[in-house]
């Protein structure tokens, strides 16, 4: 806080008997007195304020952590739904060879409980706002903080319920997984005959059926958690006086890194940062179309080196505010090179029926990934360089670095 130095007028001595004495002690104390109303007034207005903003800002995060907890509840009745139907399918379609290799992985992941906790959740806005009182003296709204403690016990509560209770665990132990695995040592053995077999022993076992046939009652529940913290964050929203604006905009800052991503800023090549196994580069165009290169280094046990899967893809690109719009076309080519792996002969029919298998599924990919025009938006921003780009979006964060001088 800086504050001014106050300098008082004393009267003069000389003068003290004179009848103007008292008039100027009286003048010099109210010039004294304003000053320091001025001084220390104008500081406190202020801090209040500061102090406002910092309670609005603390808010915004426990309110935004109330809305990512409804979207994550919103998503496990989605993907509750979606492996339920994928389930019913392989019920119905087991005996009949009408079953493909991606329902029953998907069914796998369903059904085999993970080495981990299947529920968990990220406390790290709840330990912000519970590690200091100075945090919710910024908050002068008792009933708030009221509202914020019931939230975080509510969902801690929920979440040890889900990882204790027997309707929301998941029947196959990651042990008895590992067993079958350990039956089958040849990785090629793990094909689409081998876990339909593996569905026919376990399909009908009692506890996978009640697990199976309880996915309605996970939806209703995963339902009712979304909404009950959804209404939480509305509660809170008008406790606090804050807009649905105002906690976008809260987002959007806190989510931005760097600078908003301009057209002719993002105009040339750019690569993905990646594990070294995958190479991706995307070039953005004057004209506002754009082309994805990709290559994927695959390995296996049956063979040293490395097959290398190239993909081209082709589409259009747009700026509108923070957002990049991107549009995948149906265009597109693959190729797969085996020229730098080395095996024994042995292995020559399995290696390309392997390569064979690739294919198909690559084509299977390649042709969900451009059916129709596929548009995706991602909130975009640049570095102060010019030379890294950050693409947010939901399902995780992508860096791109400028592929030679802009």
């Amino acid at each position: 806080m800086n504050i001014r130095r106050i300098r008082i007028r004393m009267p003069k001595w000389q003068a003290i008997r004179s009848a103007n004495w008292a008039k100027e002690l009286l003048m010099t104390f109210i010039g004294a007195t304003l000053s320091i109303i001025l001084t220390f007034g104008t500081a406190h207005i202020l801090d209040k304020k500061q102090q406002r903003e910092d309670g609005s800002q603390t808010a915004m995060m426990v309110i935004h952590d109330m809305e990512n907890t409804a979207e994550i509840f919103q998503s496990y009745a989605t993907m509750e739904e979606q492996y339920f139907n994928i389930a019913q399918s392989v019920r119905t379609n087991k005996d009949n060879g009408q079953v493909n290799s991606d329902s029953l992985l998907a069914l796998v992941s369903y059904l085999i409980v993970s080495s981990g906790e299947s529920y968990t959740f990220d406390d790290s806005g709840e330990r912000v706002f519970l590690s200091s009182q100075e945090v919710w003296k910024t908050i002068d709204n008792p009933s708030f903080i009221d509202a914020v403690q019931e939230f975080f016990q509510s969902r801690r509560q929920i979440y040890n319920a889900l990882n204790s209770d027997r309707f929301f665990a998941k029947p196959i132990s990651n042990d008895e997984y590992f067993q079958l695995v350990l039956e089958n040592p040849d990785p090629q053995g793990l094909d689409t005959a081998f876990w339909v077999n593996v569905t026919k022993k376990y399909i009908e076992r009692p506890e996978v059926s009640i697990f199976i046939d309880y996915s309605f009652v996970r939806r209703r529940y995963f339902n009712e958690y979304a909404d009950n913290f959804r209404s939480m964050a509305n509660r809170c929203k008008f406790m606090m006086g804050i807009t649905d604006e105002e906690l976008m905009r809260y987002v959007q800052n806190k989510s931005r890194i760097g600078k908003p991503l301009k057209d002719q800023k993002l105009i040339g090549k750019w690569q993905a940062q990646t594990a070294d196994d995958l190479y991706v580069e995307k070039e953005f165009r004057k004209d506002h179309t754009s082309r994805t290169h990709m290559r994927q280094y695959m390995s296996y046990s049956y063979y040293t080196g490395q097959i290398v899967l190239d993909c081209t893809l082709y589409g259009t690109w747009d700026i509108q505010g923070d957002s990049l719009i991107t549009t995948q076309l149906s265009d597109y080519t693959y190729d797969f090179d085996k020229s730098n792996i080395h095996y024994q002969p042995k292995y020559e029919e399995t290696i390309n029926t392997l390569l064979e298998t690739w294919k198909q599924s690559v084509i299977v990919s390649l042709e969900n990934m451009t059916k129709g025009e596929q548009r995706k938006s991602v909130f975009a921003s640049i570095d102060p360089s010019g030379n890294k780009i950050e693409l947010r979006e939901s399902e995780g964060v992508i860096y791109l670095t400028r592929c030679g001088k802009p």
